[in-house]
């Protein structure tokens, strides 16, 4: 987190007003954040990170943090937005910075639940704004709203975290299984911290 730092100077420029604004915000957010940490348990041993790249931005399949190997962050751990809702996981890590593959790329697929039936499905990347989950058997009584969390299955995400509510649902005569779209509860658009922490263990199951 950035200190925030007041130096005198009898010429103070809007641009350095701007900036002061900007990090009084900054460090408003942050400490919201560690906040909720202090309330969940399993998140005490996440790390607060600033997301500084979107890549491509209208497509938002990675993310680069400010956060690497200097600060515990290891590959497979589970990245969630300040309102506790699934981005992705960590894919690559440097020194000091790591890659998040988020949960709209086309190679991410999340064992999950739905709430509701307490039904396991896969849920895949897709196209934006949606993705898309799999494997729901044609005569279930799942409906628009459900909530989808993750399952506790996966290797990398703890069981219950927020990914999203279902908002359609269509049958095929060819299919056994429905075709789904998923709009995840994370704005990716507009995000600019996050918490990275450690993989599921088994006291997480």
């Amino acid at each position: 987190m950035r200190e925030l730092r007041f130096v005198e100077n009898n010429g103070d420029s809007e641009e350095q007003k701007i900036n002061y604004e900007e990090l009084i915000a900054e460090n408003v957010r942050l400490r919201e954040i560690l906040d909720i940490k202090t309330d969940k348990e399993y998140l005490k041993k996440f790390t607060v990170a600033e997301v500084i790249s979107i890549r491509p931005f209208v497509f938002p399949a990675e993310l680069i943090i400010d956060k690497g190997m200097r600060d515990g962050l290891k590959e497979g751990m589970p990245v969630l937005s300040r309102e506790l809702f699934l981005i992705g996981r960590i894919v690559s890590v440097r020194d000091t910075t790591s890659t998040v593959m988020t949960i709209f790329n086309t190679k991410s697929k999340i064992s999950v639940i739905i709430d509701s039936t307490k039904e396991i499905g896969i849920l895949e990347g897709g196209n934006i704004p949606y993705v898309f989950l799999k494997y729901i058997p044609a005569d279930s009584r799942i409906k628009k709203g459900d909530r989808v969390l993750t399952s506790g299955y996966s290797d990398f995400y703890p069981r219950g975290i927020k990914v999203g509510e279902i908002v359609k649902i269509e049958k095929s005569m060819d299919s056994l299984f429905l075709k789904i779209a998923v709009k995840p509860y994370g704005c990716f658009s507009c995000i600019y911290e996050v918490l990275a922490g450690e993989k599921k263990t088994d006291k997480t199951e």
